[in-house]
């Protein structure tokens, strides 16, 4: 599937604040991936897995500026990192569901 299709196969609620036909899957990637796994329904993810590779994926959630916390704990799981190592992590709300 190409970057185009991919896009537009997505919830057009992932992309209500901006244009999507002016998202590129490439250029805007980690945008994608971090709204997709953050925001996303399971076939939004079950995409993006398609879609980008696990680094990319990895990559983009570590650098994030903002996760929810639920994201974060997931992703922490999944690849087996500790939730510190995530940006997005916040020790202060540690333990809270409120972010």
């Amino acid at each position: 599937m190409n970057a185009q299709d991919f896009i537009q196969k997505l919830s057009p609620t992932l992309f209500w604040d901006v244009d999507p036909a002016t998202v590129d899957a490439s250029r805007h990637k980690r945008f994608v991936i971090c709204r997709v796994m953050d925001r996303g329904t399971r076939e939004d993810v079950r995409l993006a897995w398609d879609h980008y590779s696990n680094d990319e994926i990895r990559e983009a959630l570590l650098g994030a500026r903002t996760l929810h916390a639920k994201t974060i704990a997931y992703f922490a799981v999944i690849f087996q990192l500790p939730r510190e190592v995530f940006r997005a992590y916040d020790s202060k709300k540690d333990g809270t569901w409120n972010a």
